[in-house]
């Protein structure tokens, strides 16, 4: 499995300004699949996850990173700690607000807050919408962002590729990350819902992304 085969994410990210500065807080790092290419460039990196699991995972392969137990909703860290803040997949999995709202309370003053969310219409995410519709938590997230007073730097929309040996092995990874046991019937609809491609090998899906850098 390569989740965003070409790297479009990292060049949009550092395009966006997230190096601008040496010290790095990401909020969402799950297993640090984005983590692991920011720490090799950032002065001071700090990753924050609610899923212990995943920071185990994330810790055991990537040095010189100070993880901890922690959602954007209430962070450890006293107020303007942190020159870059990075919402990583991660803003519509919490209250929204309140992740903004500390946010701003840790990044400097001059600092940059990066949103990277899904598109509620990529093909990726009407995948996963066949597991869960998210469509309500990204809709809330977006308002959230409208209404919490930050300044928007620039904004942007692309698209990365998700490479899959073949149409079983996305299956596996869907039934897993959404902590699920095998369902024949869901199953069935996911290929169904791939279309035209699904039994291309490799699969190859489109997650489309929106980034925005927004300042105080």
């Amino acid at each position: 499995m390569k989740m965003d085969a070409g790297g479009l994410e990292l060049r949009n990210l550092e395009a966006f300004g997230v190096f601008d500065g040496p010290r790095i807080l990401e909020i969402g790092c799950g297993d640090g699949r984005v983590t692991g290419t920011l720490a090799a460039r950032a002065g001071v990196l700090a990753a924050v996850d609610p899923g212990e699991e995943a920071l185990r995972q994330a810790a055991g392969r990537i040095d010189g990173v100070v993880f901890a137990a922690a959602s954007g909703e209430q962070l450890p860290f006293p107020g303007r700690s942190f020159d870059t803040l990075l919402f990583t997949l991660s803003l519509h999995h919490q209250d929204s607000r309140r992740a903004l709202q500390e946010a701003g309370r840790v990044v400097r003053p001059d600092g940059r807050i990066l949103v990277m969310e899904p598109a509620v219409d990529g093909e990726v995410q009407l995948l996963f919408h066949c597991f869960r519709d998210e469509t309500p938590e990204l809709e809330a997230a977006q308002a959230a962002l409208a209404a919490s007073g930050l300044s928007v730097v620039k904004t942007t929309q692309f698209e990365t590729d998700w490479e899959f040996p073949n149409k079983y092995e996305f299956s596996r990874y869907l039934f897993a990350y959404h902590d699920q046991e095998r369902n024949p019937a869901m199953e069935t609809r996911l290929f169904r819902q791939i279309g035209d491609k699904v039994d291309a090998c490799p699969l190859v899906l489109k997650d489309r992304l929106k980034l925005m850098s927004l300042a105080l």
